[in-house]
């Protein structure tokens, strides 16, 4: 039996941790780990839950891209350890004594050559490039090194010293690495990726066998396509920063009123040894005209809600004649006891611009409902590639499938059948489209149901969940894609758990 299944946009997912544990409690102790779960211990693996708010620059931070042309070397397919055995991370992949290959960041790299056995390959390939750190980020600022998107398994090397891992693609992920670069010089920075998949991962994948001097696998999905498929940054913030804001909203049609309901949430110092200075928020709600629509001013917890009159609400393509209506909310981090209007002048530590999409969701037993209005999907299931750069971020190709979305008078896609990259996301919101938001969970085998697989099932869907919550175009989760849930030992235990979402 085959089916996709759909979350509202409510679910709590505070809860993933509590199911996860469930499970896993359910299990026979002392069960040996999964190759899948040992992850080497010089390996950081940074938190895919906090922050990871989209980079940009502003007053108080800076952005720079190491998109363009790496080095790529291709491990042997036989021995896919052998860079971590001869250390290419240490002595840089030119000395390898493999083929070194001009690659383009982001892409998928199979088809970047005319070569077959690259195009095919399964196991390891290093990508390296050397970057600059200006001088001034040393000095009382944070320094973070963020990928988009590496497929399948990503490990980061920066000066030859291990700096993060990540084990699940098309999800972006971000470290501070200032103890790793040399500021004011030149850098080397050294990513491992490995497509290999097992049955504990997210997709899955069959097991590997040798053919000749080459490994073969197979998926039960299209998800061969490897590399660093989205945007590399290196960004700088302040020592105490704006690390992450969940925004709400609410519209009343009879009122005309809308209400955005805001946490933010720092890092850095303000929760060592300054916790006990002074701070405070200064939170405003602007138009597409720039004109401050509603403002606030709050201490630490940095919470609050801002109540918008004759507001301009967020709509989906043809419900609307400005359809993906979108406000700023530009938050400053301010320094100081704040004493009324007069103090608003104290320093400014952080500035972050957040795009907020102001609209009302609800259903019942027959009736979808955005912003009181019947709700219709008219829309496909799309994929995220073209030919020679794969799944690699193209802006191109994106506005053309937006373009042939509203020809057709399309207002939605389900985002088949892993996450689309955050640039798409940003251009939904724009044009009003509407996401069903899924991730690689897709024909689940049931031969391979137990707390490995659900682990990582509930935590690529808590980072799916964390990336995109303040979208307005997103409606519902897809939490799994024609899984095989009617067979095999065990599926009706790990769905129940799935399933409980909605419930709770």
């Amino acid at each position: 039996m085959h089916f996709t299944i759909w979350i509202p946009f409510g679910v709590v997912i505070q809860l993933i941790y509590s199911i996860v544990a469930v499970y896993v409690s359910s299990e026979e102790s002392g069960e040996e780990k999964s190759e899948a779960e040992k992850v080497n211990e010089h390996f950081r693996l940074p938190p895919h839950t906090r922050g990871l708010l989209y980079p940009q620059d502003s007053e108080t931070r800076e952005l720079h891209t190491l998109d363009g042309i790496w080095k790529m070397v291709k491990a042997s397919s036989a021995r896919p350890k052998e860079g971590y055995q001869q250390k290419w991370y240490e002595k840089g992949i030119i000395h390898s004594g493999r083929k070194v290959l001009s690659m383009a960041v982001p892409a998928s790299y199979n088809d970047i050559t005319v070569s077959q056995s690259l195009r095919y390959h399964v196991g390891a390939v290093w990508y390296e490039r050397n970057f600059f750190v200006p001088g001034s980020w040393g000095r009382r600022r944070r320094t973070w090194l963020r990928f988009g998107s590496v497929h399948y398994k990503a490990e980061v090397w920066i000066n030859g010293e291990p700096a993060m891992s990540h084990n699940s693609g098309s999800l972006p992920f971000e470290m501070e690495v200032g103890n790793y670069v040399n500021f004011g010089a030149t850098n080397r920075l050294t990513v491992m990726c490995d497509n290999r998949q097992g049955g504990y991962t997210i997709p899955q994948g069959n097991n590997h066998e040798a053919e000749g001097n080459r490994t073969k696998e197979r998926y039960t999905f299209e998800m061969y396509n490897a590399g660093i498929y989205r945007s590399v940054h290196l960004y700088s913030t302040p020592r105490i920063y704006i690390s992450d804001i969940d925004v709400d909203t609410e519209y009343f049609s009879s009122e005309q009123l809308g209400v955005v309901r805001y946490r933010l949430f720092l890092d850095g110092d303000f929760y060592g040894k300054s916790r006990n200075r002074a701070y405070y928020i200064h939170v405003q709600l602007q138009n597409q005209e720039s004109q401050v629509v509603a403002a606030q001013i709050n201490r630490h917890p940095f919470r609050g809600s801002l109540q918008v009159h004759n507001v301009r609400a967020w709509w989906p393509f043809l419900m609307n004649p400005q359809p993906g209506y979108l406000y700023r909310l530009q938050v400053e981090l301010h320094k100081g006891a704040y004493k009324g209007e007069e103090s608003i002048d104290d320093e400014i530590l952080d500035i972050y611009r957040l795009p907020v999409g102001i609209r009302s969701l609800m259903w019942n037993n027959d009736s979808l409902l955005l912003n009181g209005k019947n709700l219709y999907l008219r829309g496909f299931g799309r994929h995220e590639d073209f030919e020679t750069r794969g799944r690699g971020l193209d802006y191109p190709m994106m506005l053309r499938d937006f373009n042939l979305l509203k020809w057709i008078g399309a207002n939605a896609y389900h985002t088949t059948h892993y996450p689309y990259s955050e640039e798409f996301m940003q251009f939904a919101d724009e044009c009003g489209i509407m996401i069903i938001d899924e991730y690689s969970a897709v024909d689940i085998d049931a031969n391979f149901l137990n707390r490995h697989l659900l682990e990582n099932h509930m935590s690529v869907l808590e980072q799916l969940i964390h990336r995109d919550k303040n979208h307005p175009s997103v409606i519902a989760w897809s939490v799994a894609n024609e899984p095989y849930s009617s067979s095999g030992y065990g599926s009706a235990k790990y769905f129940q758990l799935v399933f409980k979402f909605p419930a709770l």
